[in-house]
Parts: structure tokens; C-alpha cells; sequence
């Protein structure tokens, strides 16, 4: 229409187009009012609601620091906020140099170098700088832009990493606090372990199979593999479920982030395809404590203008489980399943989750130095209670 000349356009149909946007903007209104009135939980999740630093700090508990990035074309800020405290960095480090040496990190062209410069680099401009107000032993991180992408586990001063010193969790946002410990539930003997479906034109997972099936000999449980693991069985079970642990191929839709998929077996009810827009329609709220995304690509969002990666994490946490861990960026099959045992058994042990995930990704460093291999998993949302 713009390309036409003025002469020609249709004013009927451009004032009609307008009429319809703003019914449509009014109709979205009108439905979040609703979704606050009946839900509030939900409203937090699709809308910016902004907490004051007052509600923050008396939702932190005296062992976490939260700290909340914001970064700009010419530098970035952190918001360093503990339940007595609450300091403002500035970072002389831009977007541009953000994305330059998180681009080079993930190339992963020197597997041999376990403290990558690329994530030294990232630790001298977001890490350092900060250190005097980081006294607790959890840090819990909004990441901003590029950030969501960036292993914070994994950034070293060249000899030591963050995850050393510092069990890590992240947060879409701050105001999520407010509902995550309503949200832990027992778990109890309610693992539903799905792995290696058998699906025509996909290769194999074999070690995601053994990962799945030695996870389930810790809950003595069975879990679902091969022509088991169908999306009709996820479904069905998942209410039920104080555990979900998918070790299964993920795909990412980079033009419809919302038909990024798990892939599971299709059945006569299902297509096999667990599209992010059909995760938010779960009900998860009941039971469910922890989910676990051990595939290829499951956290590879894309950030919105809201500045949220639109990803599966989201949309489980959306649908009512407090804590999910996923991967960055696509994992080596066999250093994951090393990885998952070693976090369950020190979950099973004692530890709550974020310390578990730190103590397991210490663990396997032994045997896969590289954060390539140990790094891809972050826990977002609560670290949640001792087993």
C-alpha cells in the first residue's frame, strides 16, 4: 500500500485497519485485567509488573545476592540488591563487546583451554567490578539482551570459576520472587523420565537412553524410552509428576519462537511435536518441583523487545513448575548424562538444587575440563528445598 501512489490508497480500508488494531490492543487490555484479577501468578509472567526494592529484599533470603543486569549500546549497569543492601555498578563494557566475545566463546575452537579468554574477558567487565558486594553464597541473576545467553558458571579470572564460589540461579525478572516459594512441592517418588524417542529421520540417543534409565533406578521408578515415549505419555503423566526429565531432541523455530518443540514419539492423539505454545496450556501448578531439559537447543530463545528469552524454560515456569534447568547451547550426550547422575545424587544427598547443579558441574569438570561440556546447564527460577 505504501509503495502506491497517494492517489490510489484505500482510506476505508486504512481507517478500518486502525479500527480493528485498537479493538484488538483494547480486547488484549481488558484480558490481562482479567488474567490479574483471576490469576496473578500468570499476569507476572505476560506483563512488566514492577516490584519495589522494598518487596525484593524481603524476598531474598540472608544467603542470596540477587543482581540484575542492564545493557546498553554504550555500557552497562548492575543492580546489586541483598535483603540489607542495594548498590548501582555502572560497566564500562558495551552490547556490542558483550555479543563480540560471547560469539567467539561459543565457536568452542579450542576445546583444550579449560578458562576460554573470551570468558575471562566476561568476568573482568560483569564480575570484578562487583565483587565487594558479593558476599553471600548464592547469587541469583536477571540477565538483560545478549546476556541471557552467557554461561555466568563458567566465567573465570583464569583460575577459578564463578560456580567455585557461588551456587547460581537466573530469574526472567526480580517480581517472580514473590510466587516461587509457594510453588515447592515434595517430590517424592514422582519422577516421570522420558528419553531417546524413536522417531523416523532422527539419530539415535543412546546415552540420553542410559541417562534417563539410571536417573529412574535413583526414584525406583521405569522410565519411558523408545516407542514409550510419546508425547501422549507426557501429557497424561505430568500432573502427576514431582519430577519431569526429558532427554530428547529439541528444535528452535529462529522465525516462530513459540513452535520451538520437544520432540517426543508421535501417537494417536498427538503429533509428537510439544510446541512451546502448547507447554503454557500445561497445568503444572500441583505437583510438579523440577523440570529438566536435556536435549539439543532447548533454551535457545529469542529475546523479545520485553527483553525475556521466549523459550521452554519460560513456558514450564509459566505452567507452574518453580525451577527448570536447560541448556544454552547444544550438549554432548555423554558428559550430560555423567552430569544429570551426579546432580540428582547430591540433590538425593542433601543439597538443594542450585547447590547440586554447582557440585555436579564441579564434578564432571574432572573428566570434561572444558565448559563446553560441564557449562551449557542453568538453573532458572528457585533453588528450592533440601531433599
Amino acid at each position: 500500500l505504501r509503495n502506491r501512489p497517494k492517489n490510489q490508497w484505500d482510506y476505508d480500508r486504512i481507517a478500518e485497519t486502525k479500527k480493528n488494531r485498537t479493538a484488538l490492543r483494547n480486547n488484549y487490555k481488558d484480558l490481562l485485567v482479567q488474567l490479574k484479577i483471576q490469576n496473578p501468578e500468570t499476569a507476572s509472567l505476560k506483563t512488566v509488573e514492577v516490584a519495589s526494592l522494598a518487596e525484593i529484599q524481603g524476598w531474598l533470603d540472608a544467603d542470596t545476592t540477587l543482581v540484575e543486569y542492564f545493557v546498553t549500546d554504550e555500557r552497562t549497569l548492575a543492580f546489586i540488591i541483598t535483603r540489607n543492601s542495594f548498590h548501582t555498578v555502572p560497566l564500562n563494557v558495551t552490547r556490542q563487546q558483550l555479543t563480540e566475545e560471547l560469539t567467539l566463546f561459543q565457536d568452542f575452537a579450542d576445546l583444550d583451554q579449560p578458562h576460554p579468554l573470551e570468558l575471562k574477558n566476561l568476568h573482568d567487565w560483569l564480575i570484578v567490578p562487583l565483587q565487594p558486594h558479593l558476599n553471600t553464597t548464592t547469587i541469583t541473576i536477571v540477565p538483560h539482551s545478549i546476556l541471557h545467553y552467557l554461561p555466568f558458571a563458567a566465567l573465570t579470572d583464569g583460575k577459578q570459576y564463578l560456580s567455585d564460589n557461588y551456587a547460581l540461579l537466573s530469574l526472567p525478572s526480580a517480581s517472580i520472587l514473590r510466587y516461587l516459594p509457594d510453588k515447592v512441592k515434595s517430590t517424592t517418588g514422582s519422577l516421570l523420565a522420558l528419553g531417546d524417542p524413536t522417531i523416523p529421520g532422527l539419530s539415535p540417543l543412546t546415552d540420553a537412553r542410559q541417562e534417563v534409565e539410571t536417573i529412574a533406578n535413583f526414584f525406583k521408578t521405569k522410565a519411558l524410552v523408545g516407542k514409550a515415549a510419546t508425547e501422549s505419555a507426557l501429557r497424561s503423566r505430568a500432573t502427576q509428576s514431582g519430577i519431569i526429565h526429558l532427554a530428547v531432541h529439541g528444535e528452535y523455530n529462529l522465525r516462530n519462537p513459540l513452535f520451538s518443540a520437544i520432540r517426543l514419539l508421535e501417537d494417536t492423539q498427538h503429533d509428537g511435536s510439544l510446541e512451546v505454545h502448547e507447554v503454557y496450556g500445561l497445568d503444572l501448578t500441583s505437583t510438579t518441583n523440577l523440570v529438566v531439559l536435556s536435549a539439543c537447543q532447548t533454551n535457545i530463545g529469542k529475546l523479545s523487545r520485553g527483553d525475556e528469552v521466549v523459550g521452554l524454560n519460560r513456558a514450564f515456569l509459566y505452567a507452574g513448575t518453580p525451577t527448570i534447568i536447560a541448556s544454552l547451547w547444544n550438549v554432548d550426550d555423554a558428559a550430560t548424562g555423567l552430569l544429570m547422575k551426579q546432580f540428582y545424587s547430591h540433590w538425593q544427598g542433601g543439597m538443594n538444587k542450585a547447590e547440586a547443579l554447582q557440585q555436579a558441574q564441579k564434578d564432571l569438570r574432572e573428566t570434561y575440563p572444558h565448559p563446553y561440556f560441564w557449562a551449557a546447564f542453568s538453573l532458572t527460577g528457585d533453588a528450592g528445598n533440601r531433599e
